[in-house]
């Protein structure tokens, strides 16, 4: 799940009709641009949630912003600058403690119908996903991707959205 980026043009942002804040306990400045793709209560909630989710996985971040975008535009990116002409879910761009992250809202919607919970958790575990990787975690070894993803489900657990990547069965 997701790429993690050096430093980069990041040509993505901004964009306009942008619906930004900052959540009282987010350590950075939190933008969620989402042109649109998703309704803005949605988009409000994702802002607000990440916002919890970037004081607790990233203190140390001066601003955060994630763009919603399609399969179109993903996968436009993913070839810029992973040399892969096909869409991922998620890309995260770090420069120093400023980070961009893209999500793909079009992946989010055809995994959250395959995993049977709604459109905004499966895009919250994205943006947490990118946040992650700014703040060091990797996942391209079976021992790293299982840190990773314990580390999001325990971290969406810790705001009352419960695991997402690996929801408990239930009992």
């Amino acid at each position: 799940m997701g790429e993690e980026f050096g430093a980069g043009p990041l040509d993505f942002l901004p964009m306009p009709d942008a619906r930004r804040g900052r959540d009282e306990a987010s350590a950075a400045p939190v933008e969620y641009l989402d042109d649109g793709l998703i309704p803005p209560t949605d988009a409000e909630w994702l802002r607000a949630m990440v916002g919890r989710l970037c004081g607790m996985a990233a203190p140390a971040l001066t601003r955060l912003s994630v763009r919603l975008v399609n399969d179109l535009e993903m996968t436009r990116l993913h070839a810029r600058h992973m040399n892969d002409p096909t869409t991922t879910d998620v890309l995260t761009f770090v420069d120093g403690a400023e980070v961009d992250v893209a999500v793909c809202v079009d992946e989010a919607r055809r995994r959250s119908a395959e995993m049977g919970h709604d459109l905004r958790r499966e895009l919250l575990l994205y943006s947490l996903h990118g946040l992650l990787h700014a703040a060091g975690f990797d996942d391209r070894t079976p021992e790293d991707f299982a840190r990773m993803h314990a580390e999001e489900d325990r971290l969406l657990a810790a705001i009352g959205v419960g695991a997402t990547f690996a929801p408990e069965a239930p009992r």
